[in-house]
This record gives C-alpha cells, structure tokens and sequence, in this order.
C-alpha cells in the first residue's frame, strides 16, 4: 500500500496552516482536515490553487443549483466508493 508523507493539521504552520483553518463545513470546526487536502499539505500554494477552484466550482456562478452540484458530487463519490 502506498504511502504519502502528509502534514497534518497539529503540526501546520505559516500559509498550510492558514489553508487547514480556512475550510468550511463541520469537520472544519472540528479542526479536522480531509486526507484528500492533507495529502496536497507539502506544497502549500498547490493547496491553495486546488481549494480555489473547488470552492469555485461548488460554490461559483452557474446554471445549477449549489444543491445539484452536491447531489452529482454524492452520486460521483458512492459510484467511486468513495468515504467523503
């Protein structure tokens, strides 16, 4: 199985730990972090461009509702057995 070194949320500083607390949502409130965001967590300014264009394509203009997004979100990750 593979294994990637990742930062986690405890021990962030400077920029990725700006990003870490920048989440939303109530894992974020927690202080958790996704293991999809913290594998991105040894280039910082990755992060920062990959959160960017997620929250714009969750949460920009578009034809579709905030809620449909979700819903092909859902349906892409239970198709992928995904656990998030």
């Amino acid at each position: 199985m593979p294994y990637i070194k990742t930062i986690p949320p405890a021990e962030a500083t400077g920029k990725l730990k700006e990003i870490y607390q920048s989440g939303a949502g109530p894992s974020a409130a927690k202080g958790k972090v996704s293991m999809i965001r913290q594998v991105q967590s040894l280039n910082p300014e990755v992060l920062a461009a990959w959160r960017a264009l997620d929250v714009e394509i969750m949460r920009g203009e578009s034809r579709i509702t905030r809620r449909q997004r979700e819903m092909i979100a859902t349906v892409v990750s239970a198709t992928n057995h995904c656990s998030y």
